[in-house]
């Protein structure tokens, strides 16, 4: 469930009215609040979350959140009591015969953000995972290794890879290649040093059996990487949370990453090397398999984002939320007079 908060200028009159008329007439919206006051007009929609982008679709149609106004989106747990959202036979089958159903684009472009983005954080979890999946590959054991693919956080980076190509946001893009890029270093530069410490302190004289099983990709590494990226897409797009730690262990990015460090102590550069050509493999299929289904899901530019190639959309862009700042100056110095 959601809650979406449309915040209205009162001047022109013309603009609410426009609001009313596709909330109630094209969207027909029975749970709807408004509260007016001197400035602003509040508008207050209670829906299901898959509904949330077909209101923001319509009301950025008219110009809500890029020419004037603002739209909040709200996660409600629950309400007492329940809204009724009753569907008829027909439109619940209609709904979820639908592969393009998904939350908002706002609201994974939210979740994207928060994922994506060097922090101390991501790079703190960075080097825990790369530790434990040395640690597991010098012991060869299985259970160690699953414990940092769960740690890992290398999939947000590699989503927002795709989300910022789909949505063409070149500032998503860049944080994305440099969390990715500066994290994979950090990864396989863990596994150089926890391999000479196994090599030269502990005394490991040879690669063990999970070293060696990581080398170059197979048809089944490719099959699971396919899989593991579609299922990447539908969790982000639906926030379907409780899927998230079954994929990063199917998709098994930080193993290969700590392994091209641990092989290149043991001088065994073929080893290095198929680590390496697995690791990339693995994140071009979840890149591409992620770019198909947020095609699928109907991810669009946010009206509010600048593309990051030049196209006839980009001055448009521009103009609208030159326009919009501007409104929203006189809407606040009215305010403090």
């Amino acid at each position: 469930m959601r809650q979406v908060q449309v915040t209205i200028p009162n001047e022109p009159k013309e603009n609410i009215e426009r609001v009313l008329a596709v909330l109630q007439g094209e969207l027909q919206i029975k749970h709807m609040i408004m509260l007016k006051s001197e400035f602003n007009t509040l508008i207050i929609i209670r829906h299901r979350k898959t509904f949330v982008p077909e209101i923001i679709e319509a009301l950025n149609k008219i110009g809500v959140g890029t020419k004037y106004g603002i739209v909040d989106i709200l996660n409600l747990e629950t309400t007492i009591p329940r809204l009724d959202m009753t569907e008829s036979e027909k439109e619940k089958k209609k709904r979820r015969a639908q592969i393009a159903e998904r939350v908002s684009v706002e609201e994974i472009e939210k979740d994207i953000i928060e994922n994506s983005q060097p922090s101390f954080n991501y790079f703190l979890f960075i080097l825990l995972s790369a530790i434990i999946a040395g640690v597991g590959l010098l012991t060869d054991s299985a259970i160690i290794l699953i414990a940092s693919m769960i740690l890992s956080p290398l999939m947000g980076p590699i989503l927002g890879l795709s989300f910022s190509v789909i949505t063409k946001n070149k500032w998503v893009l860049k944080k994305s290649l440099i969390s990715q890029s500066l994290g994979l270093l950090m990864a396989i530069t863990a596994g150089l040093l926890l391999g000479l410490f196994g090599r030269f302190i502990v005394q490991l004289p040879n690669p063990t059996n999970e070293m060696r099983i990581r080398s170059f990709p197979n048809l089944f590494d490719i099959v699971i990487s396919t899989c593991g990226g579609v299922a990447a897409g539908f969790t982000v797009t639906g926030r379907l949370r409780s899927s998230i730690v079954g994929i990063a262990i199917a998709l098994s990015l930080m193993p290969p990453a700590a392994n091209v460090g641990l092989a290149l102590v043991y001088l065994d550069g073929a080893l290095s090397l198929g680590s390496l050509i697995l690791l990339i493999s693995n994140i071009l299929i979840i890149n591409l398999c992620t770019l198909l289904i947020f095609k699928l899901k109907n991810i669009k530019v946010l009206p509010s984002v600048r593309p990051f190639w030049k196209g006839p959309e980009e001055e448009i862009v521009k103009e609208e939320t030159q326009e919009r700042r501007s409104l929203m100056k006189r809407v606040f110095s009215r305010k403090t007079k």
